[in-house]
């Protein structure tokens, strides 16, 4: 007959709630009472399924991810593959909370979540105007934020380096003699575009160069917002050496506006996109861009939705994840 969670609490002399909170990762058991359990499960060979965890341990192993923006963009899904990563080896589930009316005022998000019994929550894509996330942290329900500084008592965020990302591309630029580094940034007033608008700012300053507003246009992660906003940017008198764009496919778009100018990249404008997205490379010329670690951001939002799960009084995250510059074939030395 199968060893059941009852047969490991009877044989470890402990109740089948401390059983749950070893096998679930609880960091209140003894250690000693820890080391028994889990030398008794062992030794039986006892395996516990979902159900019977969710039952005694009053968990339903389900995380919840909340996404306004769809799966359009490649950025999202290579977080979500790493949240693939984390949730392999928490043991939970992961449902798409679809917010489709928020704009209702009788939705509550909070009560959308407890119907799904969820654990925690996961929300990305989301600014601060599009979501009562105030509501959510107050709810105390655990909950991580991907790019946006949200935090409570139960609320944190992670998110990449984007100041010094910013930053670190304008150096580049800088180092290789351009003096007119155009910005193709995020919607103003996002939590990303703020943060790319002063890496920007710093690296322009410590080239010692002057910032001119003329040089900053702005646009969304679309292919089409990038051809837009290179466009105003060639209205530029005189016209910017180079620019960096607040995405790969922005990056793209802006290439295609260069080239129907009958400019040249990088001969005439070098250009710097910001994900390393696959199609960076695919790309001709291939893209130069800052790398976000895309799959340790999803990877590391499960961990740390999974220790505040775990442990009550576990701090509320700030984690910031490292950019890297990919020099490719679109930067360069300006002409002259």
């Amino acid at each position: 007959m199968a060893t059941n969670i009852r047969d490991v609490a009877k044989a470890a002399g402990v109740s089948v709630a401390t059983v749950s909170k070893v096998l679930n990762g609880y960091t209140t058991v003894n250690p000693k009472t820890k080391e028994k359990v889990l030398q008794i499960v062992s030794e039986t060979g006892y395996r516990p399924n979902a159900a019977a965890r969710s039952l005694v341990g009053q968990r339903s192993m389900t995380l919840g991810v909340f996404l306004t923006t769809g799966l359009t963009n490649p950025f999202f899904s290579h977080v979500l593959a790493g949240m693939e990563e984390g949730l392999r080896t928490k043991g939970y589930d992961l449902i798409y909370l679809a917010q489709l009316s928020y704009h209702n005022p009788e939705y509550s998000f909070v009560r959308h979540c407890q119907s799904r019994n969820v654990e925690g929550v996961i929300a990305f894509g989301v600014q601060r105007d599009e979501l009562d996330f105030g509501e959510l942290i107050d709810s105390r329900i655990p909950t991580v934020f991907i790019d946006l500084d949200a935090t409570g008592p139960r609320a944190g965020y992670i998110s990449s380096d984007n100041r010094a990302g910013t930053r670190g591309a304008v150096e580049h630029l800088a180092a290789a003699g351009h003096r007119r580094i155009a910005l193709i940034s995020d919607l103003p007033g996002t939590y990303v575009g703020r943060l790319r608008m002063e890496g920007y700012r710093e690296g322009i300053r410590e080239a010692g160069l002057a910032y001119r507003e003329s040089l900053v246009a702005y646009g969304d992660f679309t292919r089409e917002s990038g051809y837009q906003a290179m466009k105003s940017l060639l209205a530029a008198d005189p016209l910017p050496t180079a620019v960096v764009c607040c995405s790969d496919y922005g990056a793209i778009g802006a290439m295609d506006a260069i080239r129907e100018a009958g400019l040249s990249v990088p001969g005439d404008i070098s250009v710097i996109g910001f994900d390393d997205l696959e199609i960076a490379c695919n790309v001709r010329p291939a893209l130069t861009t800052v790398r976000q670690d895309t799959r340790t951001i999803g990877r590391r939002s499960i961990e740390l939705l999974d220790e505040m799960i775990r442990e009550e009084n576990a701090p509320a995250p700030s984690v910031i994840v490292p950019t890297e510059l990919v020099v490719r074939e679109t930067s360069a030395p300006p002409k002259g």
